[in-house]
């Protein structure tokens, strides 16, 4: 359990806050490519308590600015794109990519003060499907390149989704390997209409046996399996800061996934989901549609607190799934956190043993931020693509070979993926 002043400190990620402070220190995704292709429209985005939109000009260069016109506060989303910026439509002031103020048509041409005008800008880029916003001080870090954004684009897909919850309530989520023994544990037998892989053919259903291990990017999370036919599973996930997750999949060494979890505000995050496959493409088409069944038009779940995940107490009954709440495990997630309340109340729970992954995570995020107030830097900003502090980065799953330790399953992973590099 935490108290009160430390699930603050942990939770709350406005402008001037610690927290705050530590996320705006590393990039941050904020949309994906999709929702803003090229000639596409303006975008409003609210990020860690800010009201900004996201536009391309007419040159196809991103801009991220405030939202609300610094002339009258009028809602710059609904602006024009033209003659190099976006344009306000109640007075037609007009501002570039980085917020300065380009023209100001309603004032005498000796009257104008466009020079005196300049809104919150931030840098933007894209990669790996997703565009990035740096919202912290000083010269922006390296995004590194983890595999899911640097992957050819067969091999790789970006989701979001809008979560009703603190940013941590999800990240927490994500990290956890114990949960996914209950509430995403498919019923022996009971497939569905598409063609998932068979988790408890390959893991089993019993908890696995939790470890962990610090590393500079963040924490390396272990869950070893006993396998059916005698066999040891393990699964290798990470958390990476400042808050992002790579759960692998059940598709083991093939792919795994990138999570990340951004504040909306304090009460609501957006779950952004990488898909990658290293070795194959990606069946995109059938990702699209689960999607779309599953996460309306307004990027929230189809299953929400307000319908109450849909839950089919029949459907729990009769063994379909394990909470009656189908088979998405994006919505099964969202149960989870979202009914914990907006901000969970930390004093008040109380953690086990098979807790030691949500545990180490918040004393590396307490790291974090004391490392912060000490040296001024977040822990892990890379500054080029030749830094080399993610080269033993391990995210896999599948058998251990007989008399195999965690350690020689790590330097087996890596010396195959370097062998398969170097091919």
């Amino acid at each position: 359990m935490l108290s009160k002043a430390q699930n603050d400190l942990i939770t709350q990620t406005g402008p001037g806050t610690p927290m705050g402070r530590f996320l705006r220190s590393y990039w941050q995704p904020i949309a994906t490519s999709e929702e803003m292709p090229l000639g596409g429209d303006p975008v409003p985005i609210r990020i860690m308590s800010e009201d900004l939109v996201l536009f391309r000009d007419d040159k196809d260069r991103l801009g991220l600015i405030q939202q609300g016109c610094p002339h009258r506060g009028t809602d710059l989303s609904y602006g024009r794109i033209e003659d190099g910026g976006i344009r306000c439509l109640y007075h037609g002031w007009l501002f570039d990519i980085n917020g300065k103020c380009l023209d100001q048509p309603a004032e005498a041409a000796g009257r104008k003060f466009c020079d005196k005008v300049r809104m919150v800008s931030y840098p933007v880029q894209e990669k790996g499907g997703a565009i990035w916003a740096f919202m912290g001080e000083g010269e922006p870090p390296y995004i590194p390149d983890f595999q899911f954004l640097d992957a050819p684009e067969p091999n790789r897909l970006c989701f979001r989704v809008i979560q009703n919850c603190n940013w941590l309530q999800g990240l927490e989520s994500s990290t956890d390997p114990a949960h996914t023994t209950y509430l995403h544990r498919r019923p022996p037998g009971k497939k569905s209409k598409r063609s998932f892989t068979d988790v408890a053919a390959l893991r089993g259903n019993e908890p696995p046996q939790i470890s962990i291990e610090h590393m500079p990017y963040g924490v390396r999370i272990f869950a070893k399996h006993n396998a059916p036919e005698g066999r040891k599973y393990l699964r290798v996930n990470n958390y990476v800061y400042p808050c992002g997750a790579t759960p692998s999949t059940s598709t083991g060494e093939v792919g795994y996934q990138g999570r990340w979890y951004v504040p909306v505000d304090d009460h609501s995050h957006v779950r952004f989901e990488f898909f990658y496959r290293f070795s194959q493409p990606l069946d995109k088409d059938t990702l699209r549609e689960n999607r779309a069944e599953n996460v309306g038009p307004d990027y929230r779940h189809v299953r929400r607190i307000e319908n109450r995940y849909l839950q089919d107490r029949d459907e729990l009954k009769r063994g379909d799934s394990f909470g009656g709440m189908g088979l998405h495990f994006p919505a099964q997630d969202a149960f989870a956190i979202e009914t914990q309340g907006s901000i969970q109340d930390r004093e008040k729970e109380h953690l086990g043993t098979t807790d030691v992954v949500i545990i180490e995570v918040r004393k590396a995020l307490f790291r974090a931020l004391k490392q912060m107030e000490e040296t001024g830097e977040a822990p892990f900003i890379m500054r080029g693509p030749d830094d080399d502090r993610f080269k033993d980065f391990v995210c896999t799953a599948g058998d251990m070979l007989e008399g195999e330790d965690i350690p020689g399953f790590c330097k087996r992973f890596l010396a195959q993926r370097r062998a398969a590099a170097a091919e």
